[in-house]
């Protein structure tokens, strides 16, 4: 998995793991990330944010319209490569 510490919120959105565990987490996603915050608190405002629009992408606020689209095409990419 990542070596590096993400420290913005669209760095995790480009981050294919993160996406899946997000979207199906496993006991082993959900330690990693644990891990992974423990590693670097101060990064925790960045992935709640993340977290939270990719939970809530059909009410996203946080981003314009057409990056919506994008990323909701990028989470479904995301899922059928993870299912194949």
């Amino acid at each position: 998995m990542k070596r590096a510490i993400y420290t913005k919120i669209d760095e995790f959105l480009r981050d294919d793991d993160f996406i899946r565990y997000v979207m199906d987490a496993s006991p082993e996603t959900e330690s990693y990330w644990a891990s992974y915050l423990s590693a670097a608190p101060q990064i925790r405002s960045a992935y709640l944010k993340a977290c939270d629009i990719l939970n809530h992408l059909d009410e996203c606020s946080l981003l314009p319209p057409e990056e919506v689209a994008l990323l909701k095409q990028r989470v479904m990419r995301t899922i059928r490569l993870s299912v194949n």
